[in-house]
């Protein structure tokens, strides 16, 4: 019997079990944030080795060929989901830099001979092509282009801009800096310094951007570094998207891989207002004039890389315009980043 006693009291009471369980909890709880922030971290590091992979391929494309990578249309400019005119060819600057980031045999398999939706391999269901296709390339989910922090896009996604609705196409979470001039929605950029253009004073943000990847009207207009007056360690080249948020992005397409400054970067969405901020930029996706932009869901800013493939994170607070100097490769000012 006393050694019965002995054992009872040597147990833990009710009282005593839920204090240790409290204790748990809140230990737990002052844990959890700082595990979530140290996956952030590896997170947002891994984004930028895919900023820095595409950078360099993009110094190893200007370095083979004196000019950055071409993004337009080879024959006049259709946006339609077949092309009228036979002859139409893209290409987008993501294309051409394929071969230096590691992805030799997936450019080799592209017949350009054909734009994506014409190819005669793609068979009759665009959606499971044979794989020697530009259907099955456009279709192709390359990890480097994905930010591992972006949680609200798949890799494929259908309702792309300029094609079908039905269409899943591979997205991409980095687009190329087209520069601080723009024409369209709330953010007009139309006045110098920030609207001036290799072709004088233009709010044409998209195939008159001053910025070092927009879209290219021919092989005359692709960017050179000497074009780069303000200097390749201050000029913004490449940085990120979220594809939920804008349905012109997606790797494959010239229209899918630029976006400007001239938006702010993480700007709300304008379209609708519910007050909640994820779930209405994606019901604005489609808002092009004021979405062809920059955006990340790293807490507290976005990660870009500048002309000297160096890598910055830049916080959404930044002063306007700094953001668009920085976006702007001949503006002719100072910048410094936040």
């Amino acid at each position: 019997m006393v050694n019965q006693r002995k054992l009872m009291r040597a147990g833990f009471t009710l009282v005593e079990l839920l204090v240790v369980i409290a204790i748990i909890g809140v230990m737990v709880g002052l844990l959890l944030p700082a595990v979530q922030a140290a996956r952030e971290a590896a997170r947002r590091m891994s984004c930028g080795n895919n900023l820095k992979q595409i950078a360099l391929g993009l110094h190893n494309y200007e370095s083979t060929y004196k000019k950055l990578p071409l993004n337009r249309t080879f024959i006049g400019a259709d946006f339609a989901d077949t092309p009228a005119n036979p002859q139409f060819r893209s290409l987008s600057w993501v294309v051409g830099v394929l071969p230096f980031i590691e992805q030799q045999a997936l450019y080799d398999t592209i017949d350009f001979n054909f734009e994506m939706t014409t190819d005669p391999r793609n068979g009759t269901n665009f959606n499971a092509p044979p794989p020697a296709s530009n259907a099955a390339v456009a279709r192709t989910v390359i990890p480097s282009f994905r930010c591992p922090s972006d949680a609200v896009s798949s890799d494929r996604m259908v309702g792309r801009a300029n094609k079908n609705a039905d269409r899943e196409l591979a997205i991409n979470n980095y687009k190329g800096v087209a520069g601080s001039n723009w024409e369209w929605g709330n953010f007009i950029v139309n006045t110098i310094p920030l609207a001036s253009t290799r072709w004088g004073l233009s709010g044409n943000g998209l195939d008159r951007g001053n910025g070092m990847l927009m879209r290219n009207s021919d092989f005359s207009n692709q960017t050179e570094f000497k074009h780069v007056i303000d200097g390749l360690s201050n000029t913004l080249m490449v940085g990120e998207a979220i594809p939920a948020f804008c349905t012109h992005t997606w790797w494959y397409w010239f229209n899918g891989v630029t976006a400007t400054v001239a938006v702010p970067l993480n700007v709300r969405a304008y379209c609708t207002n519910s007050g909640n901020r994820v779930p209405d930029l994606i019901a604005c996706a489609h808002d092009w004039p004021n979405n062809y932009s920059f955006m990340s869901l790293h807490p507290g800013g976005g990660q870009f890389a500048l002309g000297d493939a160096s890598i910055r994170f830049v916080s959404d607070t930044i002063d306007i315009n700094v953001y668009r100097s920085a976006g702007s490769m001949m503006d002719g000012r100072a910048i410094t980043l936040e």
